[in-house]
This record gives structure tokens, sequence and C-alpha cells, in this order.
């Protein structure tokens, strides 16, 4: 079992000396990924602070046998950072004082036919991403998804880094090859 799952494990029981250092283990990969999905520092932060407060009340639920202790953390964090998302985004329209005489009705998201072209770009993505090895798609998803270096992932999996990195190099090689 590694150190993040034993923290936690140790924090559902109350220690706060656990929770601690599970906190300074864990806090500098999620506050990243808070920072990526806000893209405001201080609601990273705020984000950050609301996740853990539920990992702290919600850490008797995690089973080290379903997921690792960082995707459990990261899956709190995420759907924290999305809620604050949507309720910044209601909030910004309940705000506004609306003109209707002067609101421009057109859409500065996507025009239909490029979410159709990023769609088809998604669908070759996945295509690409299902021809990896089942090993490289993994470190490859783990590193971009969540954010994890090539010897935390060494780490984590056991495997030697010259392997790992390996592992992401190829597949990386083999994605852009596919994708051309």
């Amino acid at each position: 079992m590694d150190r993040l799952s034993e923290l936690l494990i140790l924090s559902a029981t109350g220690d706060t000396k656990a929770f601690q250092q599970l906190y300074e283990l864990a806090s500098p990969r999620l506050f990243a990924l808070c920072k990526r999905l806000v893209r405001e520092p201080n609601l990273a932060e705020e984000v950050l602070q609301e996740g853990f407060i539920k990992i702290w009340r919600h850490a008797a639920q995690f089973s080290a046998s379903k997921a690792s202790a960082m995707t459990w953390m990261t899956t709190l964090v995420r759907n924290q950072a999305l809620d604050a998302l949507r309720q910044a985004k209601d909030q910004q329209l309940f705000d506004q004082d609306l003109d209707y005489e002067t609101l421009e009705f057109a859409s500065p998201e996507l025009s239909p036919d490029k979410l159709y072209q990023c769609s088809d770009e998604a669908k070759q993505l996945q295509r690409c991403l299902a021809l990896l090895k089942p090993e490289q798609r993994q470190y490859i998803m783990q590193a971009f998804y969540y954010g994890y270096t090539h010897e935390e992932l060494a780490q984590l999996s056991t495997t030697p880094l010259g392997t790992v990195k390996a592992w992401i190099r190829r597949g990386l090689e083999q994605l852009r090859g596919c994708l051309q």
C-alpha cells in the first residue's frame, strides 16, 4: 500500500497528523489541477480547501482496492472545481443586469461545423489511444489527466523509471503518427 493510501486510511480514523502529512504530500498536485480547471488562483485555493474538507469528511469511504488514494482525492477535488465553476457561472448570469436591446445573440462558442470537427478529432484520438499498449495508454493518461511525473508513475507502479519513460515516449510517438 502506498504512503498516500496509508495516510488517507489513518485520516479516516480522525488522525489529524496523518491528514496534515496527506495534505503536504498531495496538495501541490491537487492545487495544480485546481488552477488548471478554474484558471483563477484565488478560486483554485478555495476549491482546494473545500476539496480537502471533503477528503477529511469522506476519508472513511476510501477503498484502496478500488482506486489509488491520489485518484480518489483527485476525483473529489475535480468535482469540487466543477461545482465551483458552475456556481460562478450561475452567479455571473444572476448578477448581470441584462439589457435585451443591446444584447448580442450571436454565440461566441464554436460553430456547429467547428464542434463537429472537434468531435471528429476527439474520436480520432480515442481510436489512436485504443491502438496503444495498455501500459502506454495508462501512463500517458495518468501523466496528462492527473499530472503525475515520470518518477511518480514509476514509484506508484513499482516499474523502473526508464521503462515508464520509454513507454510514454513510444506511446506519444505512436499517437503523433496515428493522428497525422
